[in-house]
C-alpha cells in the first residue's frame, strides 16, 4: 500500500513536473553545475600558493564589484580633514586633499581589473588568432608575419610606452591601446608554432582531403587545441598590462581623471613630505599592497595552470 501511495505520489510530481514544462531548465541547471564542477576540480589540482591567488582574485574582484556597497564615500570627493589618520570615519585615513583612502583603493581595483583584462583578451585572442591563421595559410602571409612580430618583440617596450602615452596623451583607451600594440606579438608566434605542429596531424589532413572547410578545421580541431596556451599567456598578459598601466600612472601618464592604484603611488611620492611624516603610513602602503598582492596572485595562478595544462612540467606542490 504504501509503495502504491509513493509510486503515484513520484508519477505526479513527475507529471507536474512536465506540465510546467521545465525540464529545459533542470537541463541548463545541470549543465551550469558539471561546468562548476570542472572548475572545481581544476583549482582542486592548484598548488597552496594557486589555491592562495585564486582566493586573492576572488576578493579583489568582489572589492571592486561592491565597490559601491563596501565602501562609505565617493573616491573623487573631499569627505574629511587633509592627510587625516585612519580612523572610524575613514578606515585607512584621507589623503592630502581630504579624499578618502579606502574608496580609492576599491575603485583602483576596478582600474586594474579592466585594464588588465581588456589588455589581456585583445592581445591573447587578437594575436593569437592572427598566429593561427598565419601558421595554417602559410606563404607570404606567414612570412609577413613573422616579421613584424619580430620587429615588435625586438623593440623596447617601456621606453616606446612612455614616448607614445605622452604623445597621445592620458587616456584609459590610449593606454588599453599602448598596451595591445606591444603584447600581441607572443601569442601570435606562439599560436603559430602550436599550427604548424597540429596541421601535420593526420586527423586534420584526413579531414581537409575529405572537404573540410578551413574555417571548419580552424575552429573545431585547431583553436581548441591552441586555447589551453594561450589562457596561460593571457594571465601573464594580464599582469603585464597592470604593471605597465602602474608604471604609467606612477610616472604621471596615466588618466588623471580616474582613481588607479598607480596613479594613487603617483600623488603619494609627489607630496615633498612624504617620507618625513607618518603619511606614508596609510598613503603609500595601501596602493603598493594591493598592487604586490594582486601580481602575486596572477603569478601563482598561472604558474599552476601551466603545470596543469603541460604534463611535462613537473612543479613541486606547496610551499
Amino acid at each position: 500500500m504504501i509503495k502504491d501511495i509513493a509510486a503515484f505520489g513520484n508519477a505526479g510530481i513527475l507529471s507536474f513536473i512536465q506540465a510546467l514544462n521545465i525540464n529545459g531548465v533542470v537541463s541548463s541547471i545541470a549543465r551550469t553545475f558539471s561546468k562548476f564542477s570542472i572548475i572545481t576540480k581544476t583549482v582542486s589540482k592548484f598548488s597552496t600558493e594557486g589555491k592562495i591567488g585564486v582566493l586573492g582574485i576572488t576578493c579583489i574582484v568582489l572589492m571592486a564589484v561592491f565597490a559601491p556597497v563596501i565602501t562609505m564615500y565617493p573616491p573623487q570627493k573631499i569627505t574629511g580633514d587633509s592627510l587625516e589618520a585612519p580612523g572610524p570615519g575613514h578606515i585607512l585615513g584621507t589623503d592630502e586633499l581630504g579624499m578618502d583612502i579606502w574608496s580609492q583603493i576599491c575603485y583602483g581595483a576596478r582600474m586594474s581589473l579592466t585594464i588588465g583584462l581588456a589588455v589581456a583578451f585583445a592581445a591573447g585572442f587578437g594575436g593569437g588568432a592572427l598566429g593561427i591563421l598565419a601558421g595554417y595559410m602559410g606563404g607570404y602571409i606567414d612570412q609577413g608575419l613573422m616579421r613584424v612580430i619580430d620587429v615588435t618583440m625586438a623593440l623596447p617596450s617601456f621606453p616606446l610606452l612612455i614616448v607614445i602615452s605622452a604623445f597621445l596623451g592620458p587616456s584609459i583607451l590610449n593606454v588599453i591601446f599602448i598596451l595591445v600594440l606591444f603584447s600581441w606579438a607572443k601569442p601570435a608566434r606562439i599560436a603559430r608554432s602550436q599550427t604548424l605542429y597540429l596541421k601535420k596531424n593526420n586527423y586534420i589532413i584526413a579531414a581537409r582531403n575529405y572537404g573540410a572547410k578551413p574555417f571548419y578545421l580552424l575552429w573545431r580541431h585547431i583553436f581548441p587545441e591552441v586555447m589551453p596556451v594561450l589562457l596561460v599567456l593571457i594571465i601573464g598578459i594580464s599582469s603585464h598590462a597592470i604593471i605597465a598601466e602602474a608604471g604609467l600612472a606612477f610616472l604621471g601618464l596615466g588618466d588623471p581623471t580616474s582613481k588607479s592604484w598607480g596613479m594613487m603611488l603617483n600623488h603619494a611620492t609627489g607630496f615633498r613630505s612624504i617620507y618625513f611624516t607618518p603619511y606614508w603610513q596609510w598613503w603609500l602602503l595601501p596602493p603598493l599592497f594591493m598592487l604586490i598582492s594582486l601580481l602575486l596572485c596572477l603569478a601563482f595562478i598561472s604558474r599552476d595552470m601551466e603545470r596543469i595544462l603541460d604534463p611535462k612540467l613537473k612543479i613541486k606542490k606547496g610551499f
